[in-house]
């Protein structure tokens, strides 16, 4: 069984839904498209986590889980104003904002299962 990130992420959260399709243009400007295989839309989102390093705190957390995965073991997500899905995130930036605080920024990229 998957594990769920559940931590809150910053507000402004941005994501991108890409459709996949294919095109085939003839040249009497007649135009024949469909959608490539059986999951078209996909979604990837830019999330941001705040707080402190040290055992027991959230930032640490994340940074923990993240880790365990990876960057290909999907995890279950539910991203703002959509169903939960499975993502992956490979790789994370981390960025100083004093006073002990640090962000950690990440791209979740959606993943299917057969």
């Amino acid at each position: 069984m998957a594990e769920t990130f559940d931590f809150d992420v910053q507000v402004g959260a941005s994501g991108d839904v890409k459709q996949r399709t294919w095109s085939n243009d003839f040249g009497d400007g007649y135009t024949q498209a469909g959608g490539v295989g059986i999951n078209t839309k996909s979604q990837a989102w830019d999330v941001t986590v705040t707080g402190r390093f040290g055992a027991g705190q959230k930032l640490q957390q994340v940074q923990d889980f993240l880790d365990r995965h990876d960057g290909f073991k999907s995890f279950l997500w539910t991203p703002p104003g959509s169903a939960q899905g499975r993502y992956t995130a490979n790789g994370y930036k981390l960025a100083t904002l004093g006073n002990g605080l640090h962000s950690l920024s990440t791209s979740f990229k959606q993943t299917f299962r057969p």
